[in-house]
């Protein structure tokens, strides 16, 4: 009896033990499958996403939770200062991004590979922190610090030489340009901690050197005025007028290097309607008629007296064909375009600058440089013989009565000058030169006349200007 008793005993105890046993295996397959599942759908325990909890939520509701921490992150300000000026601008118009889908996928990651720890871990979650994961635009970045970079840069400005209507010599000096460097502040607000509560950023702005410093100017040895000369003209003559400024304006600021060459073509460049010229009276082929740019033989005329006065050396210099009035003979200068030019070098050691100031009814231009180097200079000219012309150029006109005469062009004189420079020191005379003589051709009186009969029509006459004066120079085709 007793033997039996313990038979049924240990049959019981090993029921019991297997019924355990299953039971154990049921809840761990469940605990699997239900972890599994959840690898799949749910974010694992204990996921923090900058301090917000994720643990257990599906993967719509974390993307959901996500997109209010991004929205929250970016309308966060940050305050973009630069001295005295601030800037204050969400992230989100910065540029700034966050890329929720890649953080949605860590937190769904499920990195415990051993069974028993991911049992555990299952009913002992570790909190485990993820960082967004944030980018910034550059070319929206630059978009958006666009009118900031307006309010802050400002190019570089050269160090200048002007002077006053005083003529006192101002040396105004240079100025240095601003850039904001958007590669410093690209890479200043990606290192910034985006998540403190006060978010600021000084701007990183370059300085751009200036193409002539102030010790460039002063260098150039321009303290005062070393030469001038004044010519006048009819204001009434609006177009003449209007040439003279156009060409002064051109030659206004001109800086010359010691040995550097001045050209009046190339400086006041051709004259055209487009180039603001207007039709006025010049010398074409030995007589007056109208084009454009008529007047400006003015300029380069009262331009080569201020030079000589300056103690300059002259290089080019033609005299009109024709004399003119607005300086005494022997000193003008005649200019026509790929013709005839005037040009002088500026042979002082120093740099000279030319400044032209137009009135009403004058024109000054003056010559300023180191006054050190100043001169006491005279120019003369004078008159060495008058050419009476010897000739009326009758020209038939069949309008006209017979008999009956209408002056077209009166009789111009000729004339030879000679001029010089004298350089005095103290008073006495140093040095004289000799300046290039000038010719000025005779012009006969022309008239036109009506036929007395037809037995004596007259004939058109043409005088050969250059053959009665014995000079050879070319006829050029137009003079200013």
């Amino acid at each position: 009896m007793p033997k039996k008793v313990k038979k049924s005993g240990v049959l019981y105890l090993a029921v019991i033990l297997g019924i355990s046993v299953l039971l154990a295996g049921a809840m761990t397959y469940g605990v699997i499958f239900k972890l599994r599942s959840a690898e799949a759908n749910r974010v694992p325990p204990g996921v923090f996403v900058e301090g917000v909890e994720l643990s257990n939520l599906e993967r719509q509701q974390a993307s959901e939770r996500l997109k209010e921490l991004e929205q929250a992150l970016m309308n966060k300000q940050i305050l973009l200062t630069y001295q005295d000026k601030s800037w204050s601008m969400p992230l989100k118009e910065l540029g700034f991004t966050v890329n929720v889908e890649d953080v949605l996928d860590q937190a769904l990651r499920n990195d415990v590979n051993a069974l028993f720890k991911r049992v555990q871990t299952y009913f002992h979650p570790v909190k485990r922190e993820i960082t967004l994961s944030i980018g910034l635009n550059k070319e929206k970045l630059a978009s958006a610090l666009s009118p900031v970079a307006q309010a802050i840069e400002r190019p570089a400005s050269d160090a200048k030489l002007v002077v006053a209507e005083d003529g006192q010599v101002i040396m105004v000096p240079d100025q240095r340009g601003l850039k904001v460097n958007l590669d410093q502040v690209y890479a200043g607000l990606l290192n910034t901690d985006i998540h403190q509560a006060t978010i600021q950023l000084d701007l990183k702005v370059d300085e751009i050197k200036a193409g002539k410093t102030l010790a460039d100017i002063e260098n150039l040895r321009i303290n005062g005025k070393i030469g001038e000369y004044t010519t006048h003209f009819d204001a009434k003559n609006i177009n003449r007028t209007i040439n003279i400024r156009t060409a002064a304006n051109r030659i206004n600021g001109v800086i010359l290097a010691p040995g550097q060459e001045f050209s009046f073509n190339k400086t006041v460049g051709e004259r055209t309607g487009k180039a603001g010229y207007r039709p006025a009276a010049v010398i074409v082929a030995n007589k007056f008629e109208e084009a454009l740019g008529g007047g400006i033989c003015q300029v380069s005329t009262t331009l080569y007296n201020a030079a000589l006065l300056a103690n300059l050396t002259s290089v080019e210099r033609h005299n009109h064909s024709l004399a003119i009035g607005y300086v005494p003979l022997g000193r003008d200068a005649a200019v026509a375009w790929n013709q005839l030019d005037f040009k002088f070098k500026n042979t002082l050691p120093g740099h000279v600058y030319l400044r032209t100031v137009v009135g009403q009814g004058f024109i000054t231009i003056q010559v300023y440089g180191d006054t050190a180097l100043k001169k006491d200079i005279t120019v003369r000219s004078w008159v060495t013989e008058t050419i009476e012309p010897d000739q009326v150029i009758k020209e038939f006109d069949p309008t006209l009565l017979p008999g009956e005469e209408v002056l077209m062009s009166p009789a111009y004189a000729g004339f030879r000058a000679k001029a010089e420079r004298i350089i005095k020191e103290n008073g006495i005379v140093v040095k004289r030169e000799a300046l290039p003589d000038s010719y000025y051709y005779p012009r006969p009186k022309i008239v036109k006349v009506g036929q007395k009969d037809e037995q004596t029509k007259p004939a058109d006459q043409k005088v050969d200007l250059q053959a009665q004066s014995g000079q050879t120079r070319e006829i050029i085709e137009t003079e200013y």
